[in-house]
């Protein structure tokens, strides 16, 4: 009772309220005349009352009170004072405006001459310097945090004030590079300052997630009272560490969003066009004149023997997954494809690019075809586009989650098969890789991701292709040499991508058959620009305009969503759903309500969404909601990238040793026992590692930021008036995903695959 008593306890301490007063009459007599001023708006004054209320409600209130009876109302206290009260003290310019405001005597007598000394100016900026700001906000957070130091700031009413002060100097040198408060200016360019902060981010994280996920209580001074009050110890730092995980990336995300719109408009307008030094012309890095990688990637002999490993892997899969024991994690069938493809997958598409295509077992199938069968047929018009890829790839999400593909070993067996003599029938009756472009789920989740990648196929000079009449490149080449037979001539791009025209890595498969057919050698797998994917307004080749193509948006919002629904469905509470809701419709099987949960995850949901995201869009900044959708599913891939990325790599990061014995167990039932007997322990998942969920986290933040920034910039380049207004409602949809994407990886997740 007495501690509740307390809860209404103010700290009326004169040693702090005294130099606070003092602080404000110096603003406000440093204030007179200076308000209008160039880079002096009317809202930083604002900004300084805002942030001296919050430090006084961090610091006077009961706030400062109750801290040293719960960690929570602590940690609330700290997270004011860091990340409220010093940005928006910096903001109103406070240092500068009470130094204005002292008496001339102590300005100009007394301080002057030592401000202006050379040797406190070299210290002043090594003191704002953002190494020197983000290593100071590292210290003070891992040095108070360290049980001693901590529970010693309890005790002792000085180390407590040592505590607070230190708080806010750190804070006052990280914030200050960000801010850079009137009349200073930032030293780094925008683009330096988005890593800066997600930095800072990723070590909050990681300490928000060590109080979040303990199963113990790390500072006992607390567990006394929390007990008095009717708390739980440990649920009470639960939700310290919340409000230092979400209450820190409430700031820190806008901040970043903030300099990626600053990196695209402000830094090239900052200097003078006749201070701007000229472009400087160099060949750019091109992979396939690299050393050593760059020869295997020219050599067909090379890729093909790529694609036939791929293919005999493929078909050891299937035998086992037929003959083998029906036991998934002792299976090739139930352990290789769900788990370590689909994570090396991902990782691929988003370093490299689509190389997933260009090994294609299927491919050298098809290959192997053609050199008895040339198919005359075009692909259907009425067929055309993504509309039937796109519902393959809703028929595989659903099925993967109603029937547990990844439990049955023999069905993973019969949906590999299915692949091949889909490909062959379909490549078989019709020419131009119709297979590939339009009905290949795989071969469409990897183009839309690879539209991430950093590299892609292009030309190393427009030009030369411009004065190219034969255009090999798309109709295919004489073989060379005369030791090729006719019917093997050397092919060019089946898909008929014109490369100069390409945008980004939709449609093409790596296949490099371009490469080998262009008679000048101008074929390259450079850097691209992911703008030029996903926010170009320009016609590309085989895609056309991107504000067009419904059936492509239909199939990125499939995927995006997608991605959430199936790393949703192995979570606990995902699970416990299906569970009641078959229950309650006396289901003896929740095969039916898995499988309506997953289609109104990966249908229902996303078009319901989207249509009010492009009907808001349209409203607030103009055009069709055709256009807007069209726009907005394109730039919600990065996010639900990320989400594929983090969901598979979990998995692969886990369960890394799975396919061991399985494969110790494959041979020994073919008589070869080099390999040893199989260590069956090693089918059981290993504990999920400490750094694998800041690293998760931080995946979603760049992806929300990178989803964020693919909106405004399609709006930039279609030149609308209000880019801003109209991105905003696709900002919110993003950012509910990644706070369903953030949730997601927080629940306990069935470990699919192993032994477990």
């Amino acid at each position: 009772m007495n501690a509740l008593a307390g809860a209404a306890r103010w700290n009326v301490d004169p040693w702090l309220l005294l130099p606070l007063g003092a602080v404000v009459l110096a603003y406000a007599r440093g204030l007179r005349g200076l308000v209008g001023r160039r880079g002096f708006p009317i809202w930083r004054p604002w900004c300084f009352s805002a942030g001296m209320c919050v430090l006084l409600a961090a610091l006077v209130s009961p706030i400062d009170f109750l801290g040293h009876l719960l960690l929570s109302f602590h940690m609330l206290q700290h997270w004011l004072l860091m990340m409220v009260a010093v940005p928006l003290l910096l903001l109103g310019s406070a240092g500068m405006v009470v130094l204005r405001g002292l008496p001339s005597r102590v300005r100009r007598g007394a301080l002057g001459p030592f401000l202006a000394s050379a040797a406190c100016r070299s210290a002043l900026r090594t003191l704002v310097h953002p190494i020197t700001g983000w290593t100071a906000l590292l210290i003070v957070t891992v040095a108070w945090h360290v049980p001693a130091l901590y529970q010693a700031a309890l005790e002792q009413d000085w180390i407590h004030k040592v505590e607070h002060a230190s708080f806010i100097v750190g804070a006052v040198l990280f914030w200050y590079p960000i801010v850079a408060p009137w009349p200073s200016r930032r030293v780094w360019p925008s683009a330096a300052f988005i890593a800066y902060v997600l930095a800072a981010d990723l070590q909050n994280t990681v300490f928000a997630s060590i109080l979040t996920f303990s199963d113990r209580v790390l500072y006992p001074v607390y567990e006394p009272t929390a007990t008095a009050l009717g708390w739980s110890a440990l649920r009470d730092q639960q939700l310290a560490g919340a409000i230092m995980w979400t209450g820190t990336q409430l700031i820190m995300l806008p901040v970043a969003v903030l300099f990626v719109r600053r990196a695209l408009l402000g830094d090239a307008r900052e200097a003078p066009a006749s201070h701007r030094r000229p472009p400087v012309r160099s060949q750019p890095f091109d992979l396939l004149r690299m050393p050593f990688i760059g020869a295997v990637l020219r050599s067909r002999r090379a890729r093909g023997t790529l694609r036939w490993a791929a293919l005999v892997s493929a078909v050891a899969v299937m035998v086992d997954g037929w003959l083998g024991p029906q036991d998934a994690p002792s299976n090739l069938a139930g352990t290789i494809p769900w788990t370590h493809w689909r994570g090396i997958a991902v990782l691929a598409l988003l370093v490299c690019g689509n190389v997933l295509c260009m090994t294609c077992p299927l491919v050298a199938a098809r290959n192997l075809l053609r050199r008895v069968w040339t198919p005359r047929l075009r692909w259907p018009r009425a067929l055309g586009g993504k509309w039937v890829a796109a519902g393959l790839v809703v028929v595989w999400l659903v099925v993967y989650e109603a029937f547990d593909l990844w439990a049955t070993p023999a069905g993973t067996a019969w949906v590999l098969l299915g692949f091949f003599v889909a490909a062959l029938v379909v490549d078989g009756l019709f020419k131009g890789a119709a297979f590939c472009k339009s009905v290949c789920p795989i071969g469409q989740f990897q183009m839309v991701q690879s539209t991430l990648s950093p590299l892609g196929v292009s030309v190393r000079d427009e030009n030369v292709c411009q004065s190219c009449e034969t255009q090999e490149c798309i109709r295919g080449a004489q073989p060379r040499g005369g030791l090729i037979p006719l019917r093997v001539a050397v092919r060019g791009c089946e898909l008929e991508l014109f490369q100069p025209a390409k945008r980004g890595n939709i449609d093409c498969t790596f296949c490099l058959d371009c490469a080998d057919a262009c008679p000048h050698g101008n074929v390259a797998l450079q850097p691209i620009r992911v703008r030029d994917s996903l926010a170009s307004p320009v016609w590309g080749s085989s895609i056309g305009r991107i504000d067009g193509r419904i059936d492509l948006a239909l199939l990125m919002l499939v995927l995006v969503f997608g991605a959430f629904t199936n790393a949703a469905a192995m979570t606990g509470p995902w699970l416990d759903l299906a569970d009641s809701l078959s229950a309650r419709w006396n289901m003896t099987s929740p095969t039916l309500v898995e499988g309506a949960l997953a289609l109104t995850g990966v249908c229902v949901l996303p078009l319901f969404a989207a249509l009010i995201a492009a009907a808001a869009s349209a409203r607030l900044g103009g055009g069709g909601w055709l256009g807007n959708f069209n726009l907005g599913a394109h730039a919600l891939v990065p996010i639900g990238a990320m989400m594929w990325l983090v969901h598979w790599t979990f998995h692969l990061a886990t369960s890394s040793q799975t396919a061991i014995p399985a494969a110790q167990r494959a041979m020994l039932d073919l008589g070869i026992d080099w390999f040893g007997q199989p260590q069956w322990a090693q089918s059981c998942c290993v504990p999920t590692p400490t750094w694998l969920l800041p690293i998760e986290l931080l995946l979603l933040q760049g992806g929300l930021l990178c989803s964020g920034w693919i909106a405004w910039r399609q709006r930039v380049e279609r030149s609308e008036r209000r880019p801003i207004r109209a991105s905003l409602p696709w900002w919110l949809l993003a950012i509910g995903l990644w706070a369903w994407g953030t949730w997601i990886v927080m629940q306990p997740m069935q470990m699919r695959g192993t032994a477990l």
